[in-house]
């Protein structure tokens, strides 16, 4: 796996983590670990798509 795609997957995990102590701001962490996952999933096809050529 792409070395980007596991940092965005790692990133997106540790913002959901966060969630339950964000008091009042838990929606910041958890769209933030939404793009961080969308990130991640990105650099993963993007990475799959150029082994394929």
């Amino acid at each position: 796996m792409d070395r980007r795609a596991v940092f965005f997957f790692g990133a997106a995990a540790v913002c959901l983590v966060l969630v339950p102590l964000s008091d009042g701001y838990a929606w910041v962490s958890a769209v933030v670990a939404g793009v961080y996952a969308l990130l991640g999933v990105g650099s993963w096809l993007d990475a799959r798509s150029h082994r394929r050529l």
